[in-house]
């Protein structure tokens, strides 16, 4: 973990490429960080080490083709926290979920820490993943909760229950979708839970669970308000499946054409990695690209240029859809992030921190 007093210089010495063609290193004594005014760039959540309280956040500098691995620590004077798990751009703010520090770091676009949302009881934050709807930001929380945050006064203004250790939410059809996971129970008697829990936002109460497959973690949806689902199964019996929530009727059903492990949709599409491994413990990946209005799958491979990633970790995509990011990580080295436009082809390559899950565009045509 890098001291809380980390010399501008050191920040200096871990600039790493950004683009396909390349750069060098930056030999000033000022650090390439965001200026006061967002530049255009990419935010890189990096949750570390669990338990590590090494989470961080790199910023790739678009104008200067520059990176910096920790600008977090180099912007605030201090460490981001114990397993950031996400981050959401939402208006002109980045909203952080800091797992085991049990806070909620939201940060300007100029990588500046504003405010730090805690826990006002004694029981603990533990925020796993955001969405945003109407001005209001909402997140998990693995205490069984999901909390809706006021974006004016950035406090939490009301929970409501849910399921046991919820994690991915999406709002469809005036109405919250929220996986519910019990992956805390893994081992107990009571197992995984299997459910997704309803929201009303207008009372913001549980309405309803709707039964899915096991350990549900991963939603998104669609342009029609149709929300789509990983559940990763037992990881013995009960294997990984994709399914479509008819946020209409919410019925539930399985799509057997296709897999994914994880997604992310741009309205019509969803990019989604499916990762695997044979019998010899070797990875198997693809990347694939779904038709969500004609439910087909378009290609196996949406990676058309014959970039090869290595242990990719995680997929996701600006907020237009235009750019389809997936992160690598071997949990030991730090990661890199390869972006593509939507015909597949890689527009940048980037070098960022530890076990890379999460990343927010600023200002990129």
């Amino acid at each position: 973990m890098e001291k809380k007093n980390l010399l501008f210089k050191l920040a200096i010495g871990i600039l790493v490429s950004l683009s396909v063609a390349g750069c060098s290193n930056n030999d000033e004594d000022e650090p390439i960080t965001p200026a006061s005014k967002p530049v255009p760039g990419i935010f890189v959540l990096n949750s570390g080490k669990y338990e590590g309280n090494n989470g961080s956040i790199s910023f790739c500098n678009i104008d200067k083709n520059t990176a910096v691995t920790d600008t977090f620590s180099i912007i605030n004077g201090r460490g981001l926290g114990d397993t950031p798990n996400d981050m959401i751009l939402y208006g002109s703010k980045m909203y952080v979920a800091v797992y085991r520090s049990n806070v909620i770091d939201v940060i300007d676009l100029s990588g500046k820490s504003i405010k730090q949302i805690k826990s006002t009881s004694s029981d603990p934050l533990l925020p796993r993943h955001f969405t945003a709807y109407n001005g209001k930001v909402y997140v998990s929380l693995f205490d069984g909760n999901v909390a809706r945050i006021d974006t004016t006064s950035l406090a939490i203004e009301a929970t409501t229950t849910v399921g046991r250790n919820p994690e991915g939410l999406v709002v469809a059809n005036n109405k919250l979708y929220v996986a519910n996971s019990g992956g805390l129970d893994y081992n107990k008697e009571i197992g995984y839970d299997k459910t997704v829990s309803v929201v009303d936002l207008s009372t913001f109460k549980e309405i309803k669970k709707i039964n899915v497959v096991t350990n549900p973690v991963n939603l998104v949806k669609d342009n029609q308000e149709d929300v789509y689902l990983v559940s990763m199964g037992d990881y013995k019996n009960i294997p990984n499946t994709f399914q479509r929530i008819d946020s209409k009727s919410d019925a539930v059903t399985t799509i057997t054409e296709t897999n994914a492990t994880e997604l992310v949709s741009t309205g019509n599409t969803l990019y989604m990695m499916y990762s695997q491994y044979d019998a010899n413990w070797n990875q198997v990946i693809s990347f694939i690209s779904y038709d969500a209005i004609n439910e087909k799958v378009l290609s196996n491979n949406f990676v058309t240029d014959g970039t090869t990633i290595t242990k990719p970790y995680k997929i996701g995509a600006d907020s237009s859809g235009k750019y389809i990011y997936i992160t690598t990580s071997d949990y030991k080295n730090n990661g890199d992030v390869y972006v593509f436009d939507q015909s597949g082809k890689k527009v940048y390559q980037f070098s960022v921190g530890l076990n890379p899950i999460s990343a927010a565009f600023v200002n990129i045509n």
